[in-house]
C-alpha cells in the first residue's frame, strides 16, 4: 500500500444513498438565480428564484438573493417530502457563470443536505455560427 493510506478503506467512506437522489438544477446568470428541485426523472418538485425570495429588480442580481432562493426551496422540498428528503442527498446542477453558484452551494451545505454529486452543465460553444463579414471603415 502507498504510504499515508494504510487501514483506511475509501469505498465506505463514501455516503450510502438507498434512494435515488433529488436533482438541484442552478441556473445562475448575472441577473438572477433560479433554483429548481427534481426527482430523477425530471418532475419539478420545487422552485425559486432571486425574485421568489423577495427582491425585485437589480436587487436580484447579487449573492444574498440566490442563496435565500435557494433556502426556500430546499425548504418547500422538506415540507413536502419531510426530513427524510435530506437522507436521500442532493445532486446540483451548475448552469451559468453568476454570482449564484456559490450562494447555493453554501446553502446546500449550511442547511445539512447530503451531496450526491455535483456537475457542471454550463452549454460551452464550440464552433458555433459563422461570424458576420469584417467591418471596413
Amino acid at each position: 500500500m502507498p504510504a499515508g493510506r494504510a487501514g483506511i478503506d475509501y469505498l465506505s467512506a463514501r455516503p450510502a444513498f438507498t434512494m435515488a437522489p433529488l436533482v438541484m438544477h442552478v441556473q445562475a446568470t448575472f441577473n438572477n438565480t433560479l433554483i429548481t428541485i427534481t426527482n430523477t426523472k425530471g418532475d419539478a418538485i420545487a422552485s425559486s428564484s432571486g425574485g421568489n425570495a423577495g427582491f425585485k429588480k437589480a436587487q436580484r442580481a447579487g449573492y444574498e438573493p440566490a442563496y435565500q432562493a435557494a433556502r426556500i426551496a430546499l425548504a418547500k422540498v422538506e415540507d413536502k417530502q419531510g426530513e427524510s428528503a435530506k437522507m436521500h442527498g442532493v445532486h446540483v446542477k451548475f448552469k451559468g457563470f453568476g454570482p449564484g453558484r456559490d450562494a447555493a452551494w453554501k446553502a446546500v451545505l449550511a442547511l445539512g443536505w447530503k451531496v450526491a454529486k455535483v456537475e457542471d452543465v454550463t452549454p460551452i460553444a464550440h464552433g458555433g455560427c459563422r461570424p458576420r463579414k469584417a467591418r471596413r471603415l
